[in-house]
């Protein structure tokens, strides 16, 4: 369509990645993956999933869906049958697009004539018991992507890597890894993309005969020459209903920021494992910065990285007490990615942290589910001011046809502090379904965290940057 805007994806039966372009949309998609072998209900469900929009744009945004399959063929165009209305928000169930086969294993490329942002929730369609995934689209790729954790075999998990191609053409990719605690280059495999799709790469089963012999965890680099790609991360609980994925980095930077930490905090003793990555072939440190949510400083710790090496650091290493929960900046002397995985008894969630702030950032997955429903999604916004100076933060709420519902304000919030809003205080009993965007005078960062009512399932996602 003229004009159109383009939207990166990444979807399975086993996992999703997500991209997202400007007023576009392309999105990936792979159904019936088999996972590596395990024994627990997350690592052998059968992953489906749901593209979640909002139209972030003035005016009706018209919507369409391609599909492609793994070698790069278009196997189903599909238009959305009515446009999104502006700040709107509409839901696509991919099992029930017409003459999409069940197991249908591919990628998608969503357009759309109108600036669109989308997240992916992940399921298992035949067990509500598996945790849900969450993943947010990207605005681009690029010829490097870093991710900062993956792993074959180690805490219980065995990663599931997914690279999408996002030009009109085919990538050669290459993609090495690197061990955590010695740095030293483990593996490396070569493939080439069709354009438009998606390959998939299992942790404990390489191609080429490479492997990481477990229990391993490290991180990875994906390096595409002159060709743009976008990354996911899969990673399910071997022997258990756990599960989560985050993003891949495609913009390494000195800083990153993280609106949402935990250190042992409730029941279930929740705590963030902070991955930072060496995004350049020299060594180099970073420090970490924990605040509470008034912006306090609460504690500090630093890394030395070897080049493209990871390392982990929790609050409880910056000194935090047991039950804190708050924010963290990352400051390196070299560019770096990094990731939080949050894990609290089966439950696990994940996140990529954003590298620079942004005045205005969309929220397309705004949930409160009523009390009788145990197993329904909560919603929980926490918007974190990243510059070094205090800032208003507006956040607004819109239903699923754009009307504007409530816009908490927030005025003076400290550097490096955050606030938080989520739906309940005009959803109540009824329930709501819709979007937000969080605005402000300051750079903002932003994790959106879904829990269902009961507790049991929990994921996490950034905040997509709007113009």
């Amino acid at each position: 369509m003229p004009g159109a805007r383009r939207f990166r994806l990444i979807i399975a039966a086993a996992i999703a990645a997500l991209a997202v372009g400007g007023a576009g949309t392309v999105w990936q998609a792979q159904a019936g993956f088999v996972a590596a072998p395990a024994q627990g209900p997350a690592a052998t469900a059968q992953w489906s999933g749901t593209v979640l929009l909002r139209n972030d744009g003035g005016n009706p945004a018209t919507v369409v869906l391609n599909f492609y399959n793994s070698n790069g063929a278009l196997a189903k165009s599909y238009t959305l049958p009515a446009p999104i209305p502006s700040k709107g928000f509409l839901s696509v169930d991919t099992e029930s697009i017409p003459e999409l086969p069940p197991g249908f294993s591919g990628s998608a490329v969503v357009s759309s004539n109108q600036p669109v942002t989308a997240t992916w929730l992940g399921f298992d369609a035949t067990n509500p018991a598996v945790n849900r995934t969450l993943y947010t689209g990207f605005s681009d790729g690029a010829a490097t992507v870093f991710v900062p954790s993956i792993s074959n075999g180690y805490n219980d998990q065995t990663s599931l890597l997914a690279v999408q191609s996002i030009d009109n053409s085919q990538a050669q990719v290459t993609v090495r890894f690197f061990e955590r605690f010695s740095g030293v280059q483990t593996a490396q495999f070569t493939d080439a993309i069709a354009a438009n799709s998606s390959h998939y790469y299992d942790a404990g089963n390489l191609p080429g005969g490479q492997s990481l012999p477990a229990p391993w965890t490290g991180s990875a680099l994906i390096e595409s020459g002159t060709s743009r790609v976008a990354a996911v991360v899969h990673q399910p609980r071997l022997n258990g209903a756990g599960a989560s994925t985050y993003e891949g980095v495609a913009a390494a930077s000195t800083s990153a920021y993280f609106p949402s930490l935990q250190y042992q905090n409730g029941d279930r003793r929740t705590t963030s494992f902070i991955s930072i990555q060496n995004a350049t072939s020299t060594g180099s440190q970073a420090d970490v910065t924990f605040f509470s949510a008034s912006g306090a400083q609460a504690g500090s710790t630093r890394v030395v990285l070897g080049p493209y090496q990871k390392q982990v650091v929790t609050p409880g290493s910056g000194g935090v007490p047991t039950g804190w929960s708050g924010t963290a900046v990352v400051k390196a002397t070299a560019a770096i990615a990094a990731v939080v995985n949050a894990n609290g008894g089966d439950l696990s969630s994940g996140y990529a942290g954003p590298g620079a702030g942004a005045s205005k950032v969309s929220m397309p997955y705004v949930r409160w589910a009523t009390a009788a429903d145990p197993k329904g999604l909560r919603t929980t916004i926490d918007v974190m001011n990243v510059d070094a100076q205090t800032g208003d933060i507006t956040v607004r709420f819109y239903d699923q046809n754009g009307v504007l519902v409530q816009a908490p304000s927030f005025r003076n919030v400290p550097p490096f502090g955050r606030v938080t809003a989520d739906a309940s205080a005009f959803a109540g009993e009824t329930g709501f379904t819709g979007t937000a965007e969080a605005e402000s005078t300051a750079k903002l960062a932003v994790a959106v965290s879904v829990v269902s009512v009961d507790g049991a399932q929990a994921e996490s996602a950034p905040g997509n940057s709007i113009p």
